[in-house]
């Protein structure tokens, strides 16, 4: 009976290595943002996302055009928020597809007029998935971390943008993502109520801090 005791706390305590392990090196956890890869890496915790969105990920992957369903599909998961099963995975995908088709951009001697679309697009799909989030913070964090990732990673590319007056103006892409989810996090939300309030006591002091 000792011996069995001993197996099984031993059997136990390997399971547990082995779970802290795999997320050290990258293991998706439910309910996670898959951050940004580094170049030419392919972490382990966006593999589920590649078999969520197979087909978004080889079109990405080999340059090659986008199935229009398969695109679809992902945005829709995207947009949703926090309510979409797939929210983190859709986060994660069009995170990794912004930077893609960013890099796909930067080389061309002339910008094409079909990607500077889709991350015009994309833009306000982030925004969007954070604005329909307000009662999950989790998430909406996870998506300004993604808007950050592109910030600092994603060659920059020239769109064009709403103000806050509803206008259309010139901005590059990376800093119109998280200038438009700051913009929302002020705004709604206790985040952003809490945030007036601090502004009004000790002045306006924003940054990139999370």
């Amino acid at each position: 009976m000792r011996l069995r005791r001993f197996a099984l706390a031993g059997g136990l305590l390997v399971g547990l290595w082995l779970q802290t392990n795999a997320q050290a090196a990258g293991e998706v956890r439910p309910g996670a943002y898959c951050p940004f890869p580094k170049p030419g890496e392919k972490p382990a915790c966006m593999l589920p996302a590649r078999e969520k969105y197979g087909e978004f990920f080889t079109a990405l992957d080999t340059d090659g055009p986008v199935d229009d369903e398969a695109l679809a599909r992902v945005e829709a998961d995207l947009a949703a928020g926090a309510a979409s099963e797939d929210a983190y995975l859709a986060l994660s995908s069009l995170t990794y597809g912004y930077y893609r088709l960013s890099q796909r951009a930067a080389a061309a001697p002339n910008q094409d007029p079909e990607i500077v679309a889709r991350l015009e697009l994309w833009n306000s799909l982030f925004a969007r998935a954070y604005e329909r989030s307000a009662q999950d913070a989790s998430f909406q964090d996870s998506v300004r971390a993604a808007a950050l990732d592109l910030q600092h990673r994603s060659p920059k590319v020239a769109l064009s943008c709403l103000d806050e007056s509803g206008a259309r103006v010139s901005c590059e892409s990376t800093d119109a993502v998280v200038r438009d989810i700051d913009r929302l996090r002020d705004e709604v939300g206790v985040r952003g109520a809490l945030a007036r309030l601090l502004g009004r006591w000790f002045g306006d002091s924003k940054g990139d801090s999370q």
